[in-house]
């Protein structure tokens, strides 16, 4: 690979550090290279700084560079609104709760009050409930805060702290919720929690994440469009930013070894095929007859549907200490993995096509309703890890719910719950649900055939006799 395309770019980035006065690298700042052949004069940018390189083969070509700075704001430009605290005030007065669902735990997150994290068994009539206060404060505490934000937004030069979040750096107001649950694994403290609250203007003050960052000590960011009129919780654009290179002195468009180099991936790709065989060297022996058995051409339908059915692509979920994945047609587990690499699991259930049978026999009411009604699907995972407190096997009713107009055709959802002790439920939603619906007989399965599977003794077969 020609070494001149590394170097471009960190000769590119280099020059937009220095006239941006940044003291590092901005991951966040994206550059993608475009050889046009030549600028047109209203593409021009006359703030733009230009560089020019030359390859290994002495082709040369003038680079201009965006001038991202123009984006910015103003940073003398004075801000005379509410404060992020007042702006956000109105949670705080309302009886608004957030929820976050995980494998065990609920988690409350009521603004202004109080976030609790709750279990709840539920034994007919009667709900035992074990719950732990993660962080509270009252109103005379907000007001102290207002006070207190008051005075921290006349100081301009303040620094608004930002969190990484889907490779974006956002700014976010934080709140310290203290006083919970005291904690016997951290010398009887109480529990506490940092509460992030961060500019998204689709958003409804759900919870995005929740995680322990330390023994009993917390971190909820929460996606709230109140701090959106805030300019200073504004997130910055991130574009993509076109550095467009054209030729000089009789150059080609594109340099000869960028064009080489994407000639020999494209080479690689339809290559590909070649790894679905696995080359075997066998011994003749001289009565033998030299013949080679011809590989199955039938290649195996490899679209995500498919994968998905026939359990070669699993979900995962979960965000908390344990985590789940969820095979089609073959397991729910859930797990945790130690800092050392050791993998903790309990299986929530195995599919087995008789007792899903038996099971969809006594709950009518789960079978697949007319097509034109159809929305989702119901499967009886069974035959898990036994439950220390039934002494029965763990088991799950998986519901595949279809997802209609996704943001992303990839787009999966996931969830489970445990309304009874060791007894699952896990809800996918999915666009590939979409797909299967139509395919499902009465009891909501879906015919898979096994001429096509992938398994280890099916790759077929190169012998290539010696």
């Amino acid at each position: 690979m020609n070494p001149l395309w590394p170097l471009l770019l960190l000769t590119i980035l280099y020059i937009d550090t220095k006239q941006n006065d940044i003291k590092g690298f901005d991951d966040t700042v994206l550059f993608n290279l475009d050889w046009p052949g030549e600028l047109l004069p209203e593409e021009t940018d006359p703030t733009a700084e230009s560089v020019i390189v030359t390859s290994l083969h002495q082709e040369k070509y003038r680079c201009t560079i965006p001038n991202i700075s123009e984006k910015e704001s103003d940073p003398n430009e004075k801000y005379e609104g509410p404060s992020a605290l007042k702006l956000i005030s109105p949670l705080f007065t309302q009886t608004t709760c957030s929820f976050r669902l995980e494998s065990y735990w609920t988690y409350e997150v009521c603004h202004g009050r109080y976030i609790r994290q709750y279990h709840e068994d539920r034994e007919g009539k009667k709900i035992r409930v074990q719950e732990y206060i993660l962080g509270k404060w009252d109103e005379k505490y907000l007001e102290n805060l207002l006070e207190t934000a008051k005075e921290e937004e006349i100081d301009d030069n303040a620094q608004i702290p930002v969190k990484k979040i889907d490779n974006a750096n956002l700014p976010y107001f934080e709140l310290i919720m203290d006083n919970g649950t005291a904690c016997d694994l951290n010398n009887n403290k109480p529990r506490m929690t940092k509460v992030l609250y961060v500019c998204y203007v689709h958003g409804k003050h759900e919870v995005y994440s929740l995680k322990e960052t330390s023994t009993c000590v917390y971190e909820i960011i929460i996606l709230s469009p109140l701090l959106c009129t805030h300019p200073k919780y504004k997130p910055k654009e991130t574009g993509e930013h076109k550095i467009s290179c054209v030729p000089l002195e009789g150059s080609p468009k594109k340099p000869y070894s960028l064009v080489k180099l994407k000639a020999e991936s494209a080479k690689l790709r339809r290559s590909s095929d070649l790894d679905r065989f696995r080359v075997e060297l066998i011994q003749l022996e001289k009565e033998d007859i030299a013949t080679t058995k011809a590989p199955d051409t039938k290649i195996a339908d490899s679209s995500p549907v498919e994968s998905f059915l026939r359990g070669k692509h699993c979900l995962n979920g979960g965000t908390g200490w344990w985590k789940f994945e969820f095979c089609y047609g073959k397991s729910v587990e859930q797990y945790h993995v130690e800092k050392d690499g050791r993998r903790i699991s309990i299986n929530l259930g195995l599919f087995d096509k008789e007792k899903h049978l038996e099971w969809i026999h006594q709950h009518p009411h789960k079978r697949p309703k007319p097509l034109a009604q159809r929305k989702q699907l119901s499967h009886f995972y069974s035959g898990g890890t036994v439950c220390d407190k039934t002494g029965k096997p763990r088991q799950t009713e998986v519901k595949l719910k279809c997802l209609e107009n996704p943001s992303s055709p990839s787009a999966v959802s996931l969830y489970l719950l445990e309304p009874r002790y060791c007894e699952y439920i896990l809800g996918v939603e999915s666009p590939l649900i979409c797909d299967i619906l139509s395919r499902t007989d009465e009891d909501g399965l879906v015919a898979v055939g096994d001429e096509e599977m992938e398994d280890e003794e099916n790759i077929p077969t190169v012998n290539i006799k010696l």
